[in-house]
Parts: structure tokens; sequence; C-alpha cells
């Protein structure tokens, strides 16, 4: 019979029943894929969309950014002038101050130099005072006065 069925191009039940059976698996296999592909190009579309919407968004908020960014940078100068005269002000109030204490500083040292002149001369005529007073006997010398 087999020999039969081989020579007339037909095959056994047993493997028709077979390949019948893969056939239906495979056509399961290609539905479900099908349908995965179907699916994934939804999501992928729907993705885009999103991604078109977020640049959208995106775009404009960098639009509205821009639009600030000149106009600060338009009114830049006037807040820089406001600035500058800030400090400027605060620079001559230092300068003040450093002014004042220089100035009391060589008062100070003047002061002193007046003073320390003032001393030398005092000390430079006591001297004179103590030799004259030695010459003339009217006070006794160091020497004298440890021996007595």
């Amino acid at each position: 019979m087999e020999e039969m069925n081989s020579q007339a191009g037909q095959r056994p039940k047993a493997d028709l029943v077979k390949r019948s059976q893969t056939a239906i698996y495979e056509n399961r296999k290609i539905r479900e894929l099908v349908i995965e592909n179907n699916d994934l190009k939804c999501a992928l579309a729907e993705h885009q969309e999103a991604l078109e919407f977020i640049m959208a968004k995106y775009r404009m908020q960098m639009t509205a950014f821009m639009t600030l960014k000149k106009e600060q940078s338009e009114e830049l100068p006037n807040n820089n002038e406001k600035i500058l005269q800030h400090y400027v002000e605060k620079m001559g109030d230092l300068i003040a101050v450093s002014d004042e204490g220089i100035r009391r500083d060589e008062d100070y040292d003047l002061q002193n130099e007046r003073e320390l002149a003032r001393l030398r001369y005092e000390n430079k005529y006591l001297k004179e005072c103590l030799k004259i007073g030695r010459d003339f006997g009217s006070i006794e010398s160091g020497e004298k006065q440890t021996e007595s």
C-alpha cells in the first residue's frame, strides 16, 4: 500500500494529519505575530505623537526663554548702571573711611614725633643742668654719692 501511495504521490494519513496540525500551529503563530506587530505599530505611533507633543512644548518654552533673555539683556545696561553706581558709592565711602584712618594715623605719628622731640630737648636741658651742677659743685657726682 505504501508503494502504491508513493507511486501515486499520495502520502499516508498520519503524515497528512501531522502536516495539517503543523500548518494550523504555524497559522496561529503567524496570526499572533501579526496582532503583536499591529500592537507595536500602534505603540510606536503613540510614542511618536507623545514625542512630537513634548518637542512642541520644548520649542515653545525655549522660544519664550529666548524672548525673555533678549528682553533682560536689553534691560541689563540700566540695571548694570544702578549696580555700578551702588558700588561706586560704596567705594567712595570706603575711600573716605581709609582717608580718615590715614589722617588720624599721621596725626598720631606727628604727635608722637613732637612728644619725642620735646622729651629729647628736655632730656638734653636736664643733662646740661646736671653737668653745670656737677661742674660747680652744687651736685655731687654719682661716684661720690655711692661712696658715702
